[in-house]
């Protein structure tokens, strides 16, 4: 797929100190100066804490390298992660990629969907997120959306009513509140990042059924989103990388847990700043043109800061 947001991601790159000062980042020299989510480093939770309902079952379990990922909880049970041992390994060439900005990959592959440069690196960071498979080529050479009804067929996991047991939620952070009612065995997780970057259903006028079927409309869309976060939170100072970003996701869902009601974990709550962090990679990935469409068919805003699910929200 080709990017056609070369401007922007132009001027992330040229924002990033590491690429105005040609620092190398040696592998694990990231390491010492980390910081989670403007919060101290959180250890891994004990794994009786499992048994506790959690608003937010969603962990990482790392290798003794704490790079790749060996298994991910999504509900109570671990899944073993299938990635590409072969590309991913300590030492390996690849490997290096981990470490540097971003915005630095993103120079050297300008029109690459990093999704696919990164390729089966674990569980979130995969071909599947790629935006690839959101266009198709006209006749007249021209990238076309694939169309609303194919990328809602992609994207729409919730199992909404047909939910067994379903609990109430009730998430509060950053001067946000909203209430959800569980519909995935983890996604619901998401209702409050999805919300906080603004992508649920009637959220934003912009953000509508004629966008997907767009493809420039919303490739404009998704820049303009991006740029808005580059700006206001000047993300380009940081030199985030994909080991931090990996390394930021545990603790980013043990603070949405914090922030939930029915949460028995207690601790830092999630800033908007830490969930926009999180999707600013994916704006370095492909101005987060996956990102969008899967929040966007996540769950809809309804009266009262209600969040919705599939049947309610007239996808």
């Amino acid at each position: 797929m080709q990017l056609r947001a070369t401007a922007l991601l132009a001027a992330a790159v040229l924002a990033s100190p590491g690429a105005a000062h040609g620092i190398d980042y040696e592998a694990g020299e990231e390491l010492s100066g980390v910081q989670l989510l403007q919060t101290a480093v959180m250890p891994e939770r004990k794994r009786e804490a499992k048994r506790a309902f959690r608003c937010a079952p969603v962990e990482k379990v790392w290798d003794e390298t704490g790079r790749y990922e060996k298994e991910g909880y999504c509900g109570p049970s671990a899944i073993p992660t299938v990635y590409d041992k072969k590309k991913w390994h300590p030492g390996s060439p690849a490997e290096a990629d981990l470490f540097r900005p971003l915005s630095e990959v993103r120079m050297d592959h300008m029109a690459d969907d990093l999704f696919d440069h990164f390729g089966f690196l674990n569980d979130w960071i995969n071909p599947f997120f790629s935006a690839s498979d959101l266009v198709v080529v006209g006749p007249d050479g021209v990238n076309k959306s694939v169309g609303y009804e194919a990328i809602k067929k992609k994207y729409l996991f919730s199992q909404g009513d047909k939910f067994p047991n379903p609990v109430e939620m009730t998430f509060k952070w950053d001067g946000h509140e909203i209430h959800t009612l569980q519909d995935h065995s983890c996604m619901n997780s998401d209702d409050p990042y999805c919300y906080a970057n603004g992508w649920l259903k009637n959220q934003n006028d912009e953000l509508n059924a004629s966008v997907f079927d767009d493809h420039d409309k919303f490739n404009i869309y998704a820049e303009k989103q991006c740029k808005m976060m580059h700006d206001r939170y000047d993300f380009g100072r940081e030199n985030i990388t994909m080991l931090t970003h990996l390394q930021e996701t545990n603790p980013l869902y043990v603070m949405a847990d914090n922030s939930c009601d029915k949460s028995e974990m207690k601790g830092p709550l999630p800033k908007d700043r830490d969930y926009a962090k999180h999707a600013y990679v994916k704006c370095l990935m492909n101005l987060a043109m996956t990102e969008i469409p899967y929040c966007y068919f996540r769950g809809c805003v309804l009266e009262g800061n209600r969040i919705g699910h599939a049947d309610e929200c007239d996808y």
